[in-house]
Protein backbone atom coordinates (compact mmCIF):
# COMPACT_ATOMS: atom_id res chain seq x y z
CA UNK A 1 0.00 0.00 0.00
CA UNK A 2 2.80 2.43 0.91
CA UNK A 3 4.95 1.33 -2.04
CA UNK A 4 2.50 2.40 -4.77
CA UNK A 5 2.00 5.78 -3.06
CA UNK A 6 5.76 6.35 -2.92
CA UNK A 7 5.98 5.27 -6.55
CA UNK A 8 3.28 7.76 -7.55
CA UNK A 9 5.11 10.56 -5.70
CA UNK A 10 8.43 9.68 -7.36
CA UNK A 11 6.73 9.39 -10.75
CA UNK A 12 5.77 13.06 -10.54
CA UNK A 13 9.14 13.96 -9.03
CA UNK A 14 11.11 12.55 -12.00
CA UNK A 15 8.89 14.21 -14.57
CA UNK A 16 6.50 11.28 -15.17
CA UNK A 17 9.19 9.08 -16.71
CA UNK A 18 9.38 5.35 -16.02
CA UNK A 19 13.08 4.65 -16.61
CA UNK A 20 14.36 6.75 -13.67
CA UNK A 21 11.64 5.18 -11.54
CA UNK A 22 12.97 1.69 -12.24
CA UNK A 23 16.51 2.75 -11.36
CA UNK A 24 15.29 4.20 -8.07
CA UNK A 25 13.48 0.92 -7.34
CA UNK A 26 16.80 -0.93 -7.59
CA UNK A 27 18.07 0.82 -4.44
CA UNK A 28 15.67 -0.75 -1.87
CA UNK A 29 16.00 -4.09 -3.67
CA UNK A 30 19.79 -4.09 -3.22
CA UNK A 31 19.47 -2.96 0.40
CA UNK A 32 17.02 -5.80 1.09
CA UNK A 33 19.48 -8.37 -0.24
CA UNK A 34 22.27 -6.84 1.87
CA UNK A 35 20.13 -7.05 5.01
CA UNK A 36 19.63 -10.79 4.47
CA UNK A 37 23.36 -11.36 4.89
CA UNK A 38 23.29 -9.39 8.15
CA UNK A 39 20.82 -11.80 9.76
CA UNK A 40 22.34 -14.33 12.17
CA UNK A 41 20.26 -17.40 12.90
CA UNK A 42 20.36 -18.96 16.34
CA UNK A 43 21.65 -22.55 16.31
CA UNK A 44 18.93 -25.06 17.09
CA UNK A 45 19.67 -26.95 20.33
CA UNK A 46 18.41 -30.22 18.90
CA UNK A 47 19.35 -31.32 15.43
CA UNK A 48 16.39 -32.13 13.25
CA UNK A 49 15.90 -35.71 12.20
CA UNK A 50 16.74 -36.14 8.54
CA UNK A 51 13.82 -37.38 6.46
CA UNK A 52 13.79 -38.57 2.88
CA UNK A 53 11.93 -36.17 0.61
CA UNK A 54 8.73 -37.80 -0.63
CA UNK A 55 5.20 -36.93 -1.73
CA UNK A 56 3.81 -40.34 -0.81
CA UNK A 57 3.15 -39.43 2.81
CA UNK A 58 0.79 -36.58 1.94
CA UNK A 59 -2.85 -37.53 2.66
CA UNK A 60 -5.60 -37.81 0.06
CA UNK A 61 -7.41 -34.75 1.42
CA UNK A 62 -4.39 -32.64 0.64
CA UNK A 63 -4.43 -33.77 -2.99
CA UNK A 64 -8.16 -33.06 -3.30
CA UNK A 65 -7.70 -29.55 -1.95
CA UNK A 66 -4.66 -29.11 -4.20
CA UNK A 67 -6.80 -30.09 -7.21
CA UNK A 68 -9.27 -27.31 -6.37
CA UNK A 69 -6.43 -24.83 -5.85
CA UNK A 70 -4.92 -25.92 -9.16
CA UNK A 71 -8.17 -25.54 -11.08
CA UNK A 72 -8.66 -22.10 -9.60
CA UNK A 73 -5.11 -21.13 -10.54
CA UNK A 74 -5.85 -21.79 -14.22
CA UNK A 75 -8.43 -18.97 -14.26
CA UNK A 76 -6.80 -16.59 -11.77
CA UNK A 77 -5.06 -13.91 -13.83
CA UNK A 78 -2.01 -11.90 -12.76
CA UNK A 79 -3.13 -8.71 -11.02
CA UNK A 80 -1.49 -6.64 -13.74
CA UNK A 81 -4.36 -7.59 -16.06
CA UNK A 82 -6.80 -5.99 -13.62
CA UNK A 83 -4.76 -2.81 -13.80
CA UNK A 84 -4.83 -3.05 -17.60
CA UNK A 85 -8.61 -3.41 -17.43
CA UNK A 86 -8.75 -0.25 -15.32
CA UNK A 87 -6.73 1.54 -17.99
CA UNK A 88 -9.17 0.28 -20.62
CA UNK A 89 -11.99 1.79 -18.56
CA UNK A 90 -10.37 5.20 -18.89
CA UNK A 91 -8.10 5.60 -15.85
CA UNK A 92 -4.79 7.39 -16.23
CA UNK A 93 -1.60 6.29 -14.45
CA UNK A 94 -2.46 8.09 -11.21
CA UNK A 95 -5.96 6.62 -11.22
CA UNK A 96 -4.66 3.08 -11.74
CA UNK A 97 -2.22 3.51 -8.85
CA UNK A 98 -5.03 4.85 -6.64
CA UNK A 99 -7.13 1.78 -7.43
CA UNK A 100 -4.20 -0.50 -6.62
CA UNK A 101 -3.68 1.30 -3.30
CA UNK A 102 -7.38 0.85 -2.52
CA UNK A 103 -7.09 -2.86 -3.32
CA UNK A 104 -4.10 -3.24 -0.99
CA UNK A 105 -5.83 -1.26 1.75
CA UNK A 106 -8.85 -3.57 1.61
CA UNK A 107 -6.62 -6.64 1.50
CA UNK A 108 -4.63 -5.50 4.53
CA UNK A 109 -7.74 -4.53 6.51
CA UNK A 110 -9.53 -7.80 5.78
CA UNK A 111 -6.72 -10.32 6.26
CA UNK A 112 -6.79 -10.46 10.07
CA UNK A 113 -10.61 -10.83 10.36
CA UNK A 114 -10.52 -13.49 7.63
CA UNK A 115 -7.86 -15.42 9.50
CA UNK A 116 -9.85 -15.23 12.72
CA UNK A 117 -12.97 -16.46 10.94
CA UNK A 118 -11.06 -19.41 9.49
CA UNK A 119 -9.83 -20.34 12.98
CA UNK A 120 -13.35 -20.27 14.41
CA UNK A 121 -15.23 -21.70 11.43
CA UNK A 122 -14.24 -24.09 8.68
CA UNK A 123 -11.37 -22.90 6.51
CA UNK A 124 -13.11 -24.40 3.48
CA UNK A 125 -16.13 -22.14 4.04
CA UNK A 126 -13.95 -19.02 4.23
CA UNK A 127 -12.06 -20.00 1.06
CA UNK A 128 -15.33 -20.81 -0.74
CA UNK A 129 -16.67 -17.40 0.27
CA UNK A 130 -13.49 -15.84 -1.09
CA UNK A 131 -13.94 -17.63 -4.42
CA UNK A 132 -17.54 -16.41 -4.58
CA UNK A 133 -16.34 -12.83 -4.03
CA UNK A 134 -13.68 -13.37 -6.72
CA UNK A 135 -16.37 -14.53 -9.16
CA UNK A 136 -18.52 -11.47 -8.50
CA UNK A 137 -15.52 -9.14 -8.93
CA UNK A 138 -14.38 -10.77 -12.19
CA UNK A 139 -17.90 -10.82 -13.63
CA UNK A 140 -18.12 -7.15 -12.70
CA UNK A 141 -14.87 -6.40 -14.52
CA UNK A 142 -16.22 -8.23 -17.55
CA UNK A 143 -19.67 -6.64 -17.59
CA UNK A 144 -18.96 -3.03 -16.71
CA UNK A 145 -18.20 -0.32 -19.22
CA UNK A 146 -18.25 2.47 -16.62
CA UNK A 147 -15.09 3.54 -14.82
CA UNK A 148 -16.98 4.34 -11.60
CA UNK A 149 -17.56 0.63 -10.98
CA UNK A 150 -13.81 0.10 -10.61
CA UNK A 151 -13.95 1.91 -7.24
CA UNK A 152 -16.21 -0.91 -6.02
CA UNK A 153 -14.64 -3.83 -7.87
CA UNK A 154 -11.05 -3.28 -6.71
CA UNK A 155 -11.96 -3.28 -2.98
CA UNK A 156 -14.13 -6.33 -3.66
CA UNK A 157 -11.14 -8.04 -5.21
CA UNK A 158 -9.14 -7.07 -2.12
CA UNK A 159 -11.74 -8.87 0.02
CA UNK A 160 -11.24 -12.01 -2.08
CA UNK A 161 -7.47 -11.88 -1.50
CA UNK A 162 -7.95 -11.38 2.23
CA UNK A 163 -10.31 -14.36 2.42
CA UNK A 164 -8.04 -16.76 0.54
CA UNK A 165 -4.36 -15.80 0.56
CA UNK A 166 -3.32 -16.81 4.06
CA UNK A 167 -6.30 -19.08 4.72
CA UNK A 168 -5.44 -21.47 1.88
CA UNK A 169 -1.93 -21.93 3.27
CA UNK A 170 -3.31 -22.47 6.77
CA UNK A 171 -5.76 -25.02 5.35
CA UNK A 172 -2.95 -26.88 3.59
CA UNK A 173 -0.93 -26.92 6.82
CA UNK A 174 -3.92 -28.38 8.68
CA UNK A 175 -4.19 -31.31 6.29
CA UNK A 176 -0.66 -32.69 6.49
CA UNK A 177 1.64 -33.95 9.26
CA UNK A 178 3.88 -31.32 10.84
CA UNK A 179 7.05 -32.76 9.27
CA UNK A 180 5.52 -32.50 5.76
CA UNK A 181 4.17 -28.94 5.92
CA UNK A 182 7.11 -27.39 4.11
CA UNK A 183 6.78 -29.92 1.30
CA UNK A 184 3.01 -29.47 1.05
CA UNK A 185 3.24 -25.68 0.97
CA UNK A 186 5.99 -25.87 -1.63
CA UNK A 187 3.86 -28.11 -3.86
CA UNK A 188 0.89 -25.77 -3.44
CA UNK A 189 3.04 -22.76 -4.38
CA UNK A 190 4.37 -24.57 -7.46
CA UNK A 191 0.88 -25.55 -8.62
CA UNK A 192 -0.46 -22.03 -8.04
CA UNK A 193 2.50 -20.48 -9.85
CA UNK A 194 2.07 -22.76 -12.86
CA UNK A 195 -1.65 -22.00 -12.95
CA UNK A 196 -0.95 -18.26 -12.82
CA UNK A 197 1.39 -18.61 -15.80
CA UNK A 198 -1.19 -20.54 -17.84
CA UNK A 199 -3.98 -18.14 -16.85
CA UNK A 200 -1.92 -15.13 -17.89
CA UNK A 201 -1.15 -16.68 -21.28
CA UNK A 202 -4.70 -17.64 -22.22
CA UNK A 203 -6.18 -14.42 -20.83
CA UNK A 204 -3.70 -12.42 -22.88
CA UNK A 205 -4.56 -14.36 -26.03
CA UNK A 206 -8.30 -13.88 -25.41
CA UNK A 207 -7.99 -10.25 -24.34
CA UNK A 208 -9.17 -8.62 -27.55
CA UNK A 209 -9.90 -4.91 -27.35
CA UNK A 210 -11.16 -4.47 -23.79
CA UNK A 211 -10.48 -7.73 -21.93
CA UNK A 212 -14.12 -8.44 -21.16
CA UNK A 213 -14.18 -12.02 -22.46
CA UNK A 214 -11.52 -13.59 -20.19
CA UNK A 215 -13.05 -11.95 -17.11
CA UNK A 216 -16.50 -13.28 -17.96
CA UNK A 217 -15.16 -16.79 -18.61
CA UNK A 218 -13.08 -16.85 -15.44
CA UNK A 219 -15.82 -15.36 -13.24
CA UNK A 220 -18.36 -17.92 -14.45
CA UNK A 221 -16.03 -20.88 -13.90
CA UNK A 222 -14.97 -19.74 -10.43
CA UNK A 223 -18.61 -19.25 -9.42
CA UNK A 224 -19.14 -22.95 -10.14
CA UNK A 225 -15.95 -23.84 -8.29
CA UNK A 226 -17.12 -21.87 -5.24
CA UNK A 227 -20.42 -23.79 -5.20
CA UNK A 228 -18.50 -27.07 -5.47
CA UNK A 229 -16.28 -26.11 -2.55
CA UNK A 230 -19.27 -25.11 -0.41
CA UNK A 231 -20.71 -28.59 -1.09
CA UNK A 232 -17.50 -30.57 -0.59
CA UNK A 233 -16.03 -28.47 2.21
CA UNK A 234 -16.81 -30.77 5.17
CA UNK A 235 -15.15 -33.74 3.44
CA UNK A 236 -12.00 -31.70 2.78
CA UNK A 237 -11.43 -30.54 6.35
CA UNK A 238 -9.54 -32.41 9.02
CA UNK A 239 -8.16 -31.51 12.44
CA UNK A 240 -4.47 -30.61 12.62
CA UNK A 241 -2.23 -33.72 12.90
Amino acid sequence: MVGPLIGLFLYDLVGQQFRPLFWIAVIPAVLSVALVFAVRERPHPHARQERAWSLHGLPNRFWRVLAIVGLFGLVNFPDTLLLLRAKDLGFDFAGVVALYVLYNLTYAAGSYPAGRLSDRWSRSVVVAAGLAVFAVAYLGFGLTSTSAWAWILFPLYGCYTALTDGVIRAWIADLVPAHSRGTALGVQAAVSGFGLLVAGVWAGLAWGGTGRVPFLISGSLVAGLALLLFALGPSLTSPPP
